[in-house]
């Protein structure tokens, strides 16, 4: 292992740990953290960032959606090593709240590398915005153009449309969010009679889509709406597709095989909107990716902190029970192996309730122990007061003791997002780690005080 900083121009990334090679050795750097936290008399459990597999997702990003900019959504994971990180790659951002902007900002993003997405806006963060020339925002509806014309008129405005079909999603969006198609043309008469600035159309499939085929119809309607944003007479340019693009590899769906097409090096997301707006029409082409970049790039370990076993048919076991044995339970599928671990549902593991997500446990085994005891019935439970903080309801694991660690892959999208601390549980450390082969470029970082749109000239569409 080595330490080293990407960018040392700028003097990021003091923290990062390099090691060598193009993978990372997952569980050798488990126990270095494990070993670390019990050397400091800690049990705190703690997250693997690894930096290098987000940099492989923008790789593939820019090989497969070429034209697409992603602005990365705030919300999934706000977590500084990610957004100071995606910030020196170039990558633009998706901002729902004051907090969210103030945090991009910071990190010295131009303003105009942000798109305030969320259609509906506090006053005060509309003042907030207008004040640091966050100008790009999203509006779905009469009353939040009126409110924005009070508090930020010059703002450019992006039209977020409801998408139609029958596209399955775990978390749809129409329901609350999008202009449906057909009173599209009246909201965008009502923003000219208040001479606002519309430049674009936005849309958002909804989360983790199950299926293939998601983005065509709402990029036909995009380009519906275009045309009548055009023939009012505003400047359209801005076409935002939004997210849903899948975090890890779900068999059948895949960023590589969303929309994709047999046989061609290319998505038919972006087959689709080559066909509808093309390159020569001088129209800007955004997403909003969240779990796409951090899904698999974060690795969680939490500890065992307590254990009961417990007879489900008859906890309160007698001498006269088949299972009470000159004092001793005997060991069978009636007993229940309860674990503790020290994170739970109202910490970082609230998004596996929403998002209804199988998860996949493994057990952090000592090299000089490898024996294992055979699968029992077992139950995991979080740390807290609450009865319902259950994690698994049902598993079968070898005998786990106290003091022994677990860990979860995939855990980089709306952990912490969604944790609340209840009882005063601390949230997990992050460690952020990068192979060699894996770590971005040193010698030249980008920017991030670059506008995003430097040296691009946005012309007027000529295509519609």
């Amino acid at each position: 292992m080595e330490n080293d900083r990407v960018c040392k121009e700028n003097g990021e990334y003091d923290d990062l740990e390099l090691y060598a090679g193009e993978s990372l050795p997952l569980e050798d750097l488990l126990w270095e953290k494990v070993s670390l936290l019990q050397s400091q008399n800690q049990d705190i459990a703690f997250f693997l960032a690894d930096l290098g597999e987000i940099y492989s997702k923008l790789e593939d990003w820019r090989r497969l959606l070429p034209r697409v900019e992603p602005f990365f959504a705030v919300k999934c994971n706000s977590q500084p090593v990610v957004t100071r990180f995606l910030a020196d790659a170039g990558v633009g951002f998706d901002c729902a709240s004051k907090m969210e902007i103030e945090q991009i900002l910071n990190l010295g993003v131009h303003p105009s590398r942000i798109v305030y997405a969320n259609p509906f806006k506090q006053s005060s963060y509309l003042t907030y915005a207008a004040r640091h020339n966050v100008d790009l925002m999203a509006f779905d509806d009469i009353h939040e153009l009126i409110k924005i014309n009070e508090y930020f008129p010059c703002a450019r405005l992006i039209l977020r449309m409801a998408t139609r079909g029958e596209v399955k999603v775990l978390h749809k969006f129409n329901n609350k969010f999008g202009c449906p198609l057909k009173q599209c043309g009246m909201l965008l008469t009502q923003a000219l009679d208040m001479k606002m600035n519309v430049v674009g159309v936005s849309f958002h499939i909804g989360g983790q889509p199950e299926q293939v085929d998601c983005f065509s119809t709402a990029i036909e309607d995009a380009h519906q709406v275009f045309k009548i944003g055009l023939a009012l007479g505003f400047q359209m340019h801005i076409l935002d597709i939004g997210g849903g693009f899948p975090g890890r590899d779900m068999g059948n769906i895949s960023f590589a095989k969303t929309d994709s097409i047999p046989g061609t090096g290319s998505t038919s997301c972006e087959h689709i909107i080559r066909q509808y707006f093309p390159p020569s029409d001088g129209v800007r082409v955004i997403a909003e990716p969240g779990r796409y970049f951090v899904t698999t790039s974060f690795t969680l370990a939490v500890k065992v902190i307590a254990k009961k076993v417990v007879n489900e048919a008859d906890i309160s076991a007698n001498k006269n029970d088949s299972l009470y044995n000159g004092g001793n339970m005997i060991d069978d599928d009636s007993l229940l192996h309860m674990y503790i671990i020290n994170q739970g549902i109202y910490g970082i593991f609230a998004n596996v309730v929403i998002d209804k997500a199988p998860i996949s446990l493994q057990l952090l085994q000592e090299k000089e122990n490898s024996q294992v005891s055979r699968p029992r019935r077992s139950k995991i439970f979080g740390p807290t007061c609450a009865g319902c903080d259950c994690l698994m309801s049902e598993c079968r694991l070898p005998e786990v003791q106290v003091g022994q660690w677990f860990y979860f892959r995939n855990m980089g999208a709306y952990s912490f997002s969604l944790a609340s601390g209840f009882n005063g549980i601390e949230l997990p450390l992050v460690f952020p780690v990068c192979s060699k082969q894996n770590c971005p470029p040193k010698k030249q970082p980008l920017k991030s005080t670059q506008p995003i749109n430097a040296g691009i000239d946005l012309q007027l569409c000529k295509h519609f």
